[in-house]
């Protein structure tokens, strides 16, 4: 596993050098997340291993999560996100199955806001 560590390592840093993306945050819920912080405390988990590598099954699926600035249009982002997560994996010989970005918008440089729950979007 550590070499998905270290992909995952690359691939939260290449994220961060994506104009429009402000942060890179685990895609998980929120309370796995929280598990994860406290992992990261604990020295369980390294704080730059934020994309996730899901190779079950036969697969590989990548999962990431951005926190997107309002510079440029968010949908513009995340494909820039996709292409470079699957140009990375290319380069790597790999390819992926799957490639998920969970995304939150970040209106005038603020901190980012929760992601939305089904209650919220009612």
């Amino acid at each position: 596993m550590s070499d998905d560590q270290d992909l995952s390592r690359r691939l939260t840093g290449l994220l961060r050098t994506i104009d429009g993306v402000d942060d890179v945050f685990p895609a998980q819920p929120i309370l796995e997340a929280a598990a994860d912080a406290i992992a990261v405390q604990l020295a369980l988990r390294q704080p730059d291993v934020l994309v996730d590598i899901d190779r079950s099954g036969g697969a590989v699926r990548i999962t990431a999560g951005i926190a997107a600035s309002d510079a440029r249009p968010a949908g513009d982002t995340v494909r820039e996100v996709g292409e470079r997560i699957r140009d990375q994996l290319a380069a790597d010989g790999e390819q992926p199955d799957l490639i998920s970005v969970a995304i939150r918008v970040i209106e005038g440089g603020g901190p980012p806001r929760p992601a939305p729950t089904e209650v919220s979007l009612a």
